[in-house]
Order: structure tokens, then sequence, then C-alpha cells
């Protein structure tokens, strides 16, 4: 296996019988080969999560599928939060976003791979004590969905526009919760000094990957 940092929220994971493109926003993607299926999945439609320019991909490559949250198009697989999605041999169940949109479970290849799109703990400087309650009840909410399954891979936001306690409580809560062999941050992109900083700070750190030193990883 191996998974490539695209950028942002992108991430490329490479299996030996599937390819799956998570949130894809720009920069470029590895090579692919047109004999192995390639599955896109789109968590929401904000512009750092979905580029439409991906339907050129879908256009280009015949044996592409995309499965997208809250985007109405002939050619994409349609999924609403908190709902189950079986295609060809993956099986894909979503959850409910504490922004918009869905994050993604994928059960592939004997793997169990989570993307969160933005599901987080939206904490900002201003917010009533009301407000942090409900954010952080919905965000336990959903993670405890996960509890019982053994997590490979798990891609989970690391927001620097949040302050640094805040920003830090989604990926620790996520270790509390679930099993989960190795978290990427995310949802950074240019600050990526601030987030390797940030990366000292959490309480768990054994199973977090440093997506600034490479963009591929080999497991």
């Amino acid at each position: 296996m191996k998974v490539y940092y695209i950028y942002h929220s992108g991430f490329f994971v490479e299996l030996n019988n599937h390819y799956l493109l998570f949130d894809y926003w720009k920069k470029e993607i590895p090579k692919l080969d047109p004999n192995k299926p390639l599955y896109v999945f789109i968590s929401h439609n904000h512009y750092d999560h979905y580029n439409p320019e991906i339907l050129e991909l879908v256009n280009y490559y015949k044996n592409c599928k995309v499965i997208a949250c809250g985007i109405n198009n002939d050619n994409y697989y349609k999924i609403s939060e908190s709902e189950d999605l079986e295609i060809d041999d993956i099986k894909v169940k979503s959850f409910k976003s504490t922004d918009i949109g869905a994050a993604y479970l994928v059960e592939v290849e004997g793997l169990n791979i989570f993307h969160a799109g933005d599901l987080n703990v939206w904490f900002w400087d201003g917010d009533s004590e009301e407000q942090k309650s409900i954010m952080y009840q919905n965000y336990i909410s959903e993670i405890k969905k996960l509890q019982n399954v053994n997590i490979d891979l798990a891609f989970l936001v690391l927001d620097s526009r949040q302050n640094e306690q805040d920003s830090l409580l989604g990926i620790d809560l996520f270790n509390e919760i679930t099993n989960t062999k190795m978290i990427f941050p995310m949802h950074y992109s240019f600050d990526e000094d601030l987030m390797e900083e940030r990366l000292e700070k959490l309480k768990y750190k054994d199973n977090i990957i440093n997506t600034r030193r490479n963009s591929v990883y080999e497991f």
C-alpha cells in the first residue's frame, strides 16, 4: 500500500487492486494504471474539497467511479450522511460532518480507511459555551460509531486557523475513542511550519504521520 499526500485534504491511496482518491482540490496525482479501478471520494462541495475538474479525469479514465455527498451530478454515486453504500467490492459508510457533507469509512482489500472531510471539533474564538458544547457532543456522537472498528488509516483535520489547543482536540479525541493504526493530519494547506509545531503538542503521537516529511508513504 502507498499513501500519497497531495495537498490540503487531498490524499491518494494505491492498493494492490484499487486506487482511492479523497477530496482532491489541486496539484498532481500519481500516474494511473488504466487496468486498475479508481474510486474518487468527495466529502462536500467546498472549493478546497471538490474541484469540478475531476470530471475530466472521469471522462478520460474510464475505469473511474465518483462517490459524492451534496453534489448533484448524474456521473456520481450520490451518498447522504449516515448511509451505507456498496460499489463493486468496496463498502462505504458515511458519517455526518460537524460542518457540511460527510466523512467516509471505506472497507477495501481487508483495510478500513477513514477520511474525515470536515468532521472536526470546530471551536472558534467568540463561540459561546453552548455552541462549543453542541459542537463537542456532535463530534463525539459520530466518532463513537467507530469504537468497534479497527481503522488502518485515518485522515483527520488539523486546521491552522484555530487556536493551538482547539486545533488538536479532534485528533486527540479520535485517538482516545478509536483504535487507529495511522493518522495523517490534513486541512492545513500551506501552514506546514505551524502544523509541525502543533503535532508535538498532541496528547498521543505514536501513530501520527507528519505529512510534511514525505509526500509518499509505503506500508
